[in-house]
């Protein structure tokens, strides 16, 4: 009994874990009251490790959750005024967005004031970088 008990606590995989549990659900069957009683006491801990263990896992992955919608929240700051840089995206990103071939078709619309001067960042601390705010022009 002692080596399907060992079995189970080093399975490495799931299907070690489940091979182990059906060997030791048979051999339950057969065992005497005092080792249902251990095999009972064993499988309680293990069930009570794997919750903590969920607990925890669930933790890590509501505080990456909350980390990503944090993340959806990112401004800059130019002058005093905050842009949401989920409306303002450079001239790749609006391209990727709007399904536009390249940037130059963007630059042809800041030529021909297509695109509103209002909605033109120029960044000069970040070498001159462009933000567009993502509505469709046209």
């Amino acid at each position: 009994m002692e080596h399907i008990l060992k079995r189970m606590r080093e399975a490495g995989s799931l299907a070690e874990y489940e091979a182990a549990s059906n060997e030791c659900l048979e051999y339950f069957q057969t065992a005497t009251e005092a080792e249902r009683e251990e095999i009972g006491k064993f499988m309680v801990q293990e069930a009570e490790e794997l919750l903590a263990k969920s607990r925890e896992t669930r933790k890590k992955a509501d505080a990456i959750i909350a980390e990503y919608h944090k993340s959806k929240d990112v401004n800059i700051e130019i002058n005093g005024q905050k842009y949401p840089l989920s409306e303002w995206v450079t001239m790749k990103e609006y391209c990727r967005r709007f399904g536009l071939k390249n940037t130059m078709i963007i630059n042809n619309w800041i030529n021909r004031n297509i695109i509103p001067e209002e909605n033109i960042l120029n960044i000069s601390q970040l070498n001159n970088l462009r933000l567009i705010k993502a509505v469709p022009y046209k």
